[in-house]
């Protein structure tokens, strides 16, 4: 629904409210008028921090104020549909943060109301805006790599600043991310938090073909059983959460075009921990040249010498660097920045998207997909066999 002025409600107070918050404050079109959280004293705070006058305890409630014209949803994953759809019904244009919903059918409810009401719905796969990423998809857009076949990334454990929660009134449990009641994954609750980061790049960096067919290899995780603190050298570090079901170290895929494939594995752990300044990639060969970019959390990559945030290698034997200097990540220790010029550049779009009366570049539906993909990989890894994407439903998931 277009609008001359978008006028923001955000739900749910969390960590990355604030990345957002200060996005739609950066963009001349848009302004953050109210807040709401159940929480009241941190709905208080965070108004009181930005300078917003309205804050919520209630979600139907903010939804009823008629300043308000756009939603922005960062509560857990297990509130992103019944929102979306609440959102929806009440006339208001929608980001709504990823995963964007535990279930196909809760997900497809949610695109269908947006559908039905004439609203417009982005889910925030901010992967996709990360300035190395975009800049990737612009070289090979460009012909630099000719066409790209093959992706490899590889990630792992973040390493969160040391205070870097400090002016940020914000709740330090976050123990819904390993709760896969609330995070979805069906017993692999980081892997369904940040697969959908993963498929929705390699399908991006592949000129938008589909992940056709996800094998995942799965193993145990009992060796970072005593690791679970999040305590690293004074930095809190986001691992894999074990449980019974494992972990899932690699993943395979096939495209819907059948020349390409790729390949996700975890950072590896070496030396009694992991290693968080090197490997944090992706890289993506095309039949003319290969491009690696630093994705979040990442450091490290070289170029004659110097640090570098993409490599562009090109069949002539001739190569070029490229960096992207935003100040760094202001929550990871990391080279590029994430939380503050990726949010940025996803709330922009959105934005922009309703300004211009358009469909905002990832939508409800791009959302839904990339949980059926993520959906994928974890019944390989439970049925230890590959499985197509368009074969996976609920009932099959949750067996």
């Amino acid at each position: 629904m277009k609008v001359e002025k978008v006028k923001v409600g955000i739900v749910g107070l969390g960590m990355v409210c604030y990345s957002h918050i200060d996005a739609y404050e950066a963009h001349p079109d848009s302004e953050v008028v109210a807040v709401c959280d159940l929480n009241e004293a941190q709905a208080k705070a965070v108004a009181e921090k930005y300078g917003i006058s309205k804050y919520y305890t209630d979600y139907a409630e903010m939804l009823k104020d008629p300043e308000v014209n756009t939603v922005d949803i960062t509560t857990p994953t297990f509130m992103h549909s019944a929102m979306t759809i609440q959102a929806a019904e009440a006339g208001k244009n929608i980001s709504c943060e990823k995963p964007f919903c535990l279930t196909l059918e809760d997900g497809m409810a949610a695109c269908e109301a947006a559908k039905k009401n004439n609203v417009s719905l982005m889910v925030g796969e901010s992967y996709v805006f990360m300035s190395t990423i975009m800049k990737a998809r612009e070289l090979i857009d460009a012909g630099e790599i000719g066409k790209p076949t093959q992706i490899r990334e590889r990630f792992g454990a973040w390493i969160e600043k040391e205070g870097v929660m400090s002016d940020r009134p914000v709740s330090e449990n976050r123990e819904w991310r390993m709760d896969s009641s609330k995070a979805g994954g069906n017993g692999f609750p980081w892997m369904f938090d940040h697969c959908v980061h993963f498929f929705s790049t390699a399908e991006y960096l592949m000129n938008d073909s589909k992940i056709k067919e996800v094998y995942s290899l799965k193993s145990d995780l009992t060796w970072m059983n005593d690791q679970q603190k999040h305590e690293v050298e004074n930095s809190k570090m986001h691992l894999y959460g074990t449980n019974a079901a494992g972990d899932i170290p690699i993943m395979t895929w096939t495209y819907e075009d059948s020349a390409c494939q790729g390949v996700w594995m975890r950072a590896e752990y070496l030396n009694g921990k992991y290693d968080p300044y090197t490997g944090f990639s992706v890289i993506v060969t095309g039949d003319k040249g290969m491009i690696e970019v630093l994705g979040e959390g990442g450091k490290g990559l070289k170029h004659e010498g110097k640090d570098a945030h993409l490599v562009l290698y090109r069949q002539d034997g001739s190569s070029e660097a490229f960096r992207f200097d935003e100040g760094g990540d202001e929550i990871w220790d990391s080279e590029v920045s994430y939380y503050s010029r990726a949010h940025r550049n996803q709330i922009f779009e959105f934005v922009d998207s309703l300004i211009e009366g358009r469909e905002p570049s990832y939508n409800g539906i791009a959302g839904t997909r990339a949980v059926q993909s993520t959906m994928a990989a974890i019944c390989s890894a439970k049925e230890d066999a590959p499985v197509k994407v368009a074969e996976v439903d609920d009932a099959r998931y949750n067996k």
